[in-house]
């Protein structure tokens, strides 16, 4: 489309900024109107929009359109997707179902890139852009058949709680907030350590997306990797995923909730070893075992900081599910778009280790 090599980078930024205006918005009209499901059908319809868009493009502008259009789309139903969670699943559950999604977005992540690519060696633009037209439309259907709110439920489970408690021997009163807004969530510690959890685990992953491939050329004289090195990742990704829900479910079960952020240190000292071991790494063997160990503490930071909003925000007894997940979309958006720009500049002068 004649659009520069540094264009690239403009387009992953439009995404990001897409992702972060619609998960704020989305979380404070979810909250206040008390509605998911009305809203998630709303982004499914933004969903195929940006596949339309993708579909007829033909010039940068367009191409920067789509992208905006579906970042929005992706911060829609992330947000709201995470809060439906959060609805209905308590602690010592809620980090299996975050690893589910996880585990669907690792599949994706490892097979995606080989499927667009033949998509777009048979069709050009509209290979890909029929598969996001279809998906929305698929989660369109979905939405309007199958799904309900999960505010119905989250009520039906309050009524129960509020019922047992009042027949038990003494009633405790605890005066909750309707709602919190995002400037006073994020002063609450536990909403804190996690948006920075996210944002340091996942910009660093997209750091390493940037850095590796370049790593594998000059350092290791690694011409031809073909993208195995990122299958590499995924399937590391979707191997570990669902073992880490469980731990996290299971510590917090046996112990308790605080357990959450012993895994989540862990995740982020674990990291360093990861970045020292690739820094180190001589032989791409050595590097791919850099990679995978990544994987491993990119989700102890990740899965237990994503079930922390939820958590909160049902101990409180607040009405800001919504509110709190899109600050883990922003902090998710935040982090892919700065430290991956600052990881490329340090490489530039640096590289993973001296020559």
């Amino acid at each position: 489309m004649g659009a520069p090599e540094s264009a690239n980078g403009v387009v992953t930024s439009v995404f990001g900024a897409g992702s972060v205006v619609a998960s704020l918005i989305i979380g404070v009209l979810s909250d206040q109107l008390q509605n998911r499901r009305g809203l998630q059908i709303f982004g499914s319809l933004v969903y195929v929009v940006s596949g339309i868009i993708f579909y007829y493009a033909r010039h940068y502008y367009q191409i920067l359109l789509f992208r905006l259009v579906n970042g929005a789309a992706s911060g829609i139903a992330c947000t709201l997707f995470y809060a439906t969670l959060g609805d209905v699943y308590p602690a010592n559950l809620l980090g299996f179902k975050v690893a589910i999604i996880y585990f669907c977005n690792d599949i994706a992540y490892t097979i995606g890139p080989i499927c667009g690519q033949r998509l777009f060696n048979i069709a050009r633009v509209k290979g890909p852009a029929s598969v996001v037209i279809a998906l929305g439309v698929l989660k369109l259907i979905l939405l309007t058949v199958v799904s309900g709110d999960s505010l119905v439920i989250r009520k039906i489970i309050r009524a129960s709680e509020e019922e047992v408690e009042a027949k038990g021997p003494e009633i405790v009163s605890v005066s909750a907030e309707k709602s919190m807004s995002i400037p006073r969530l994020l002063l609450r510690p536990p909403v804190i350590i996690s948006t920075l959890a996210i944002m340091a685990s996942l910009g660093v992953q997209g750091m390493l997306e940037g850095l590796v491939p370049l790593h594998l050329i000059d350092k290791l004289n690694r011409l031809n990797d073909n993208g195995i090195s990122f299958v590499i990742l995924g399937l590391a990704f979707t191997v570990l995923v669902p073992i880490v829900g469980k731990v996290n479910d299971t510590l917090i079960s046996r112990w308790d909730e605080q357990m959450r952020y012993c895994l989540m240190l862990f995740g982020s000292l674990a990291m360093i070893l990861a970045m020292v071991l690739m820094a180190l790494a001589k032989t791409y063997a050595v590097l791919m075992v850099g990679f995978a160990f990544f994987a491993l503490t990119n989700l102890c930071m990740c899965i237990p900081a994503q079930s922390a909003y939820g958590d909160f925000i049902n101990s409180v007894g607040t009405d800001s599910m919504a509110r709190g997940y899109s600050i883990a979309i922003c902090a998710w958006a935040a982090g892919a778009i700065v430290l991956p720009s600052i990881g490329s500049a340090l490489y530039s002068h640096l590289g993973f280790a001296k020559p």
